[in-house]
């Protein structure tokens, strides 16, 4: 029989067995700690008590009934009814009888709780746990209505109660109301026959146990002192915890180390204590609520993630499998068109061959014929023409093609990309190393002009302006060549200028401003950083059809192209400056894009940890994973200088955080910076200066010597 099904939650505090309940349990029921305002007025104490009262009252009464119709509680190790039930740390009650078997059966000086093992351990020395008073009055309840403990038994016949004003083993037949003493027959007699008694109130035994059953009253405290007999209890101490009549708070609870006070304080006191520590529990089970809440969005998360990936992987494998076909496809083509050609060349030999081999036969014909069937005459006649024909013929060769007409060198592009880069590596050892140092930084965390709170997407344009995306305080920064504040982006004269959590910035050749938040626009602003329009990357059928829009990046690129990476839809879409599209490049996640002089787009990817190189029409060139001496790469921002070099900032969780450049091919060249606190983008300035937004600033590199 599970003990916990039955047993209320104050003297069981184990959460249910089933996690799938408690689970869904935990998210749907709310807190009931600070739920509703009191606003009823103020309650006297003895008001306090006496509603306090009756509220307990009825709540015993109706737990008295729900056990009295259900079955009753019982030990979970002897499974039995409880004995001299033993309330352990965790609020698992035993019997004690079976914990003192539990302790006697190990070897240790301590013991766990049997039902939840709870790490806490108990000691052994049973006497020393607290009875669980209020198991034993509800079994008292529960065997006095007549049930049984186990499922399916009869009734028991109640036992008779015995008189407690005297010695003798007499069965009572009434109770005094103001003694409180249950009395046999000669106790009633002698009750009535004392002039001090005469005033008091009997009913018979048949009337106490209606009325005990139907209010089914709380547990009192022993009413005398065992002790001094007669005497009635109506202290507390507070230091030894212990009720005492008047002589034993004189006695033994005396003196400037005792406190006693008046038993009905002491219980409101305990009630207070109680109510509460009941109270901080429930608002710490509030916070435990609002963790697993957390817990439920992060586990919804990981799904979506795992969702997203699972569709990413499939659509870069259809993709891939397309790719191959086409790939394939266009490989047989070439291979047609090869063979075509070769297959022309040949023939043309053939026609040569089959020519002079007509001529070989048709004088040699001739020959024969004159000496098989001419005449002498014949013969001397012939003889010269035929010599000089015969003589020119023995003095041909044939021609032949060359070997390789019969040969296909079949090389894939990837391939040549990959020799290049053998040949770069074998050149880069003989190549001087690159030396950077500071060069100077602009801002500081605040709100002010020139002040950040976390910078972002960070650009130069042409004529020096650098701009920066000041993602926590919802603004885009410009700043003149020589780092000095020159406008700020944002605008509150019209709503569809406000920008809100920047994420990237870029400049067209022309001085006008491109800046791109967590909204589905790329808005455009003039060199003054007045707003002048804003365009969606998305057609509005697709934003209808549910398509979600997470713009990342944004750059541009010689020709005035606005490239903006949108990692909800893993591609990059390019538009002219007036926002018309142009076409789609599928890539995944793109975080971070720049753009070379010959319009290869380089794209960071931070979920797959590397940065792709891709042409125009989206074909792989090669890509960037490791740094230094093939440590493993973590990018973030990217840029390019007018060499097409390569610049990626790289942040290692809780490691090294600095920016490392690389060639066209993407070899690895040097180390520009280092040390770095949050470095999120990076950009090239027109006279070679590496611009670095990092953490609530942007520093600034140059490029002092070679070694």
């Amino acid at each position: 029989m599970n003990f916990n099904k039955h047993v209320p939650s104050i003297i069981m505090a184990e959460p249910p067995k089933d996690k799938t309940s408690r689970r869904k349990n935990a998210t749907t029921e709310s807190p009931k700690v600070n739920s509703q305002k009191d606003t009823t007025p103020q309650e006297s104490p003895t008001e306090t008590t006496s509603r306090t009262n009756m509220t307990l009252n009825q709540k015993t009464r109706d737990r008295a009934h729900s056990m009295a119709t259900e079955d009753m509680p019982v030990c979970v190790i002897c499974h039995d009814d409880f004995h001299e039930p033993k309330l352990l740390p965790c609020l698992h009650t035993f019997c004690k009888k079976c914990l003192q078997q539990l302790a006697q059966s190990g070897d240790n000086k301590e013991i766990l709780c049997p039902e939840c093992l709870d790490p806490q351990p108990i000691t052994t020395d049973i006497e020393k746990l607290p009875d669980n008073t209020l198991i034993q009055h509800l079994n008292s309840i529960i065997l006095a209505s007549g049930k049984s403990s186990k499922k399916g038994g009869k009734s028991k016949k109640e036992k008779d109660i015995n008189c407690s004003s005297c010695d003798k083993d007499i069965a009572a037949v009434c109770r005094c109301e103001d003694c409180k003493e249950f009395l046999c027959q000669p106790c009633v007699d002698s009750h009535k026959s004392m002039k001090a008694l005469r005033g008091h109130s009997t009913i018979t035994m048949k009337e106490w146990r209606k009325r005990r059953d139907a209010m089914a009253v709380k547990p009192q405290i022993a009413k005398f002192c065992s002790k001094h007999k007669g005497e009635e209890i109506g202290n507390y101490c507070v230091k030894c915890r212990k009720t005492a009549c008047k002589d034993c708070a004189d006695l033994e609870h005396s003196g400037p180390t005792h406190n006693c006070i008046p038993l009905e304080e002491a219980v409101q006191q305990s009630r207070q204590q109680i109510e509460n520590a009941l109270q901080n529990t429930r608002q710490a089970e509030a916070k435990f609520r609002g963790a697993w809440e957390i817990m439920d969005k992060r586990n919804s998360k990981l799904k979506e993630t795992v969702d997203n990936l699972k569709k990413q992987i499939q659509d870069v494998m259809i993709r891939e499998r397309e790719e191959i076909a086409k790939r394939e496809e266009t490989f047989l083509e070439d291979l047609k068109t090869v063979d075509q050609e070769k297959r022309k060349e040949m023939n043309a030999f053939y026609d040569k061959l089959e020519a002079n081999l007509e001529d070989f036969w048709a004088a040699q014909d001739l020959a024969d014929s004159v000496l098989d069937l001419g005449e002498d005459y014949h013969v001397i006649s012939l003889e010269k023409v035929l010599c000089e024909r015969l003589d020119l013929l023995s003095s041909w060769r044939p021609s032949l093609p060359s070997e390789d007409l019969a040969e296909i060198d079949f090389v894939e592009e990837d391939d040549e990309l990959e020799s290049d880069h053998v040949e770069s590596i074998v050149e880069e050892e003989v190549e001087e190393a690159e030396i950077w140092e500071m060069d100077g930084v602009i801002g500081g965390r605040g709100a002010g002009e020139g002040q950040f709170d976390w910078c972002r997407g960070v650009t130069v344009s042409l004529d020096g302006h650098c701009v920066v995306a000041d993602w926590g305080n919802h603004r885009v920064q410009v700043f003149n060549k020589d780092r000095s504040f020159k406008c700020v982006l944002n605008t509150s004269k019209t709503m569809h200028g406000r920008l809100s959590m920047p994420h990237d910035a870029a400049c067209l050749p022309d001085g006008r401003f491109i800046a791109i938040d967590k909204s589905k626009f790329v808005r455009v602003y003039d060199p003054d950083g007045k707003f002048l329009f804003r365009f969606e990357t998305v057609c509005e059928d697709n934003i209808a059809k549910g398509e979600a829009v997470e713009l990342s990046c944004v750059a541009v690129d010689r020709r005035s192209r606005v490239f903006v990476g949108d990692v909800k839809r893993n591609v990059v879409t390019v538009h002219y400056s007036d926002g018309l599209h142009i076409k789609t490049i599928p890539t995944v996640a793109p975080s971070h894009i720049a753009i070379t002089s010959q319009d290869f787009v380089v794209v960071s990817c931070t979920q797959k940890q590397k940065v792709r190189v891709m042409n125009f029409e989206g074909k792989f060139a090669f890509q960037i994973d490791v740094y230094g001496d093939g440590e493993k790469l973590r990018p973030r921002g990217v840029g390019c200088d007018k060499d097409d070099n390569i610049y990626v900032v790289h942040k290692e969780r809780g490691g090294e955080k600095s920016v490392h450049m690389y060639d066209d091919k993407g070899t690895y060249v040097a180390c520009v910076a280092t040390n770095l606190n949050e470095p999120y983008d990076v950009e090239l300035s027109p006279d070679g200066r590496v611009v670095v937004s990092d953490d609530d600033t942007v520093k600034i590199f140059r490029k002092v010597c070679t070694t």
